[in-house]
């Protein structure tokens, strides 16, 4: 709906013509019948005002109407006479948002209405997105903020009165440094918005002062973009991960202390099974019982091997590594040699391209390997072949395990290097997996500056990829 405030029956009539199929016009005589109308409710998208009305003039009408509504809340388009820069000059500077001279080309008015009645309904549709959004803050247990570019707060989250007695207002207009943050803080704060406003998400650790004591807060930064892509303000996304960060913490010391303490006892055992076996030469039935535990400590061993590893990898110390040059051919012979001797039963087929010297850790890679290859046997058929494969590359060596298995699930799929997850959707009731194996795998090649990916399907099973640097690069995200 727009108003047309003309005292012209003629100019009405025109105005009338020339808008019409373009928007629903109604038009007033007067200034005060339009105000009337305007105390009662009713609100059009666009005004058209006449610079020349008798009793109250356009620009004092103009001026009366931004006491009551703004440029953006109430767009209003002046007709002004031609030729009056003055005039033009004194209704924008009153609150104008456009202005037509009279005599106007019918085209031209229709461009002019029809550019503020499209500004008008962009201005509606964020704030109708603006009252979603402060909608769904005030029901979010994180604490929501938003910076503009001299860091001050311009909108803070109710959520805010679980961490601190001050009400919301205390916030808005201040920047961390008003608020008393510590100058370390500050400086935290400050670098991590002005990343955002770059127009990168940024994520920050920090403590906070609550109600509750001392916590630890974990906040993710994000570039508030306009319809061109620029940066206007960032939004602050603030959750409580104390309990988190504790469990977490707890849990690692807990994995650590259990397996470490597990080592030497199977370390014992298995030394006394080797003295064993030596001695028991003509004993078969000793022999056979001494050759179990032997392989039961040493898959034990490896399990609490794997667990050292993912302490060591979540307590963000990484891998350790010992380098030297390599040929990844004999490394991964020797793993399928060890894994022909203990499984008999399976066919392994072995193929290799190219130069596959490489500087790394010979152990850790034969590590990788020998979980590949457990993995891959694990959860493929009996009567299947598993198939590895080497390839020198220019700049890597890539190492391939291939097993006809049943595919791997969509949804575990993009978890599979995540601790504590397996490659199937069947349950190991072996007791011979924790989960960890592909996820030491990834740690292992992202340690050497390389990669894993997986494939799997019905058609094509499932392919374990390694690519690995022939020269040891910084450690990939």
């Amino acid at each position: 709906m727009v108003w047309l405030v003309e005292d012209s029956a003629l100019e009405r009539e025109r105005a009338r013509r020339v808008l019409e199929g373009h928007c629903v016009l109604e038009a007033f005589a007067e200034g005060p019948t339009m105000l009337e109308k305007l105390a009662l409710g009713a609100r059009p998208a666009l005004v058209l005002l006449d610079l020349n009305l008798p009793g109250i003039s356009g620009i004092e009408l103009l001026r009366f109407l931004r006491t009551q509504l703004d440029a953006a809340e109430l767009p209003v388009l002046m007709l002004t006479g031609a030729g009056s820069k003055a005039d033009v000059v004194e209704s924008l500077l009153a609150g104008a948002n456009d202005y037509v001279t009279k005599p106007y080309d019918p085209s031209e008015l229709i461009a002019r209405v029809t550019s503020q009645l499209r500004t008008q309904q962009l201005h509606q549709r964020l704030q109708q997105a603006e009252e979603g959004f402060r909608r769904l803050a005030a029901h979010l247990p994180d604490v929501v903020a938003r910076f503009d570019r001299q860091h001050r707060h311009i909108f803070v989250s109710p959520s805010i009165r679980r961490f601190t007695t001050e009400p919301v207002e205390h916030f808005l207009g201040k920047t961390n440094a008003d608020l008393g943050m510590p100058a370390e803080r500050v400086h935290q704060w400050g670098a991590a918005i002005d990343e955002a406003f770059t127009g990168r998400e940024v994520v920050i650790e920090f403590e906070f002062p609550g109600l509750e004591g001392q916590r630890v807060m974990e906040s993710r930064l994000l570039p508030e973009r306009d319809a061109r892509g620029n940066v206007l303000s960032v939004l602050s996304i603030a959750r409580d991960v104390t309990d988190e960060r504790m469990r977490a913490e707890y849990e690692r010391h807990l994995i650590g202390i259990v397996s470490h303490d597990l080592k030497n006892p199977l370390a014992a055992i298995l030394m006394q099974a080797t003295v064993g076996l030596r001695r028991a030469r003509e004993d078969a039935g000793t022999r056979d019982i001494l050759e179990r535990i032997r392989r039961t400590a040493t898959r034990a061993t490896g399990l609490v091997s794997d667990l050292l590893d993912f302490t060591r990898t979540r307590l963000g110390g990484g891998l350790p590594l010992v380098t030297s040059h390599q040929d990844l051919r004999d490394v991964v012979a020797q793993v399928l040699e060890e894994s022909r001797v203990a499984r008999p039963d399976r066919r392994l087929r072995w193929e290799v391209q190219g130069q596959t010297e490489l500087v790394a850790d010979g152990e850790r890679l034969a590590q990788l390997a020998a979980n590949l290859l457990a993995n891959a046997l694990q959860y493929s058929p009996a009567e299947s072949e598993v198939r590895v494969q080497l390839e020198g590359l220019p700049e890597a060596v890539v190492l391939t395990v291939h097993n006809e298995g049943a595919p791997i699930p969509a949804e575990a799929l993009a978890r599979l290097f995540e601790p504590f997850q397996r490659a199937s959707a069947e349950q190991d009731r072996s007791g011979r997996n924790v989960g960890l194996g592909l996820y030491i795998v990834h740690q292992i090649a992202r340690a050497h500056g390389g990669q894993v990916m997986v494939r799997s399907s019905h058609e094509e099973g499932t392919t374990f990829v390694v690519k690995l640097p022939r020269v040891r690069a910084a450690a990939s995200p």
